[in-house]
């Protein structure tokens, strides 16, 4: 894994030494992130669990974005934002018109990521299997096989303390969020029923 890690950094700075030398960098979006979180051996402390759960260790992960020009330097971003957005972003600053007939879930996200704006995604959901998540704000629940709960992620990003006795209206209207989405996925098209992978 540490020789996985030696070489993707030296691979990654080379091209970027490249992207430099050919005088491409004002020009050149660059965005690396991971699909999940850690997995094996991994420490993604102070988050719960990991790769392939539904709780913050398993769904948060690092995302570097170098845009000179358009991302200040040195900048951090706390903002809402998922994967969903890197495609209409792309499309944004390719200049280039995503397809009419396609919704997108995402935005283009660099507006928030240079700070001129918050992010418009309020919610998130998520399937695999059986486990099931739903995040409103900082409000996230989550039903699975490694454990279940309602937590705060602004006072709890541990997700240690369920507060799913203490708030039972909101453990309510996050379930309903999450069962309204899955009427909205099974109604869309192209992309018809969910399927349980």
């Amino acid at each position: 894994y540490m020789a996985a890690v030696t070489y993707m950094d030296e691979a990654i700075g080379a091209l970027l030494a490249l992207v430099e030398e050919t005088g491409l960098a004002q020009n050149t979006l660059v965005i690396f992130l991971s699909d999940n979180g850690g997995s094996g051996g991994a420490d993604n402390t102070p988050l719960r669990g990991g790769k392939s759960q539904m709780f913050e260790g398993g769904l948060r992960v690092p995302c570097l974005v170098r845009w000179p020009g358009v991302i200040p330097a040195g900048s951090v971003c706390d903002e809402f934002l998922t994967t969903l957005e890197v495609f209409p972003t792309l499309c944004q600053a390719a200049g280039i018109a995503p397809p009419k007939d396609i919704v997108l879930d995402g935005f283009d996200m660099a507006p928030v990521l240079a700070g001129r704006q918050k992010s418009p995604r309020q919610e998130m959901f998520w399937q695999r299997q059986g486990d099931k998540a739903a995040r409103a704000g900082s409000w996230k629940w989550v039903e699975s096989a490694r454990g279940s709960g309602l937590f705060d992620l602004a006072n709890d990003i541990s997700e240690k303390h369920d507060l799913s006795k203490e708030k039972p209206e909101m453990l309510a209207q996050m379930k309903a969020r999450f069962a309204a989405w899955k009427q909205r996925m099974a109604e869309a098209e192209p992309r018809g029923t969910f399927r349980d992978y």
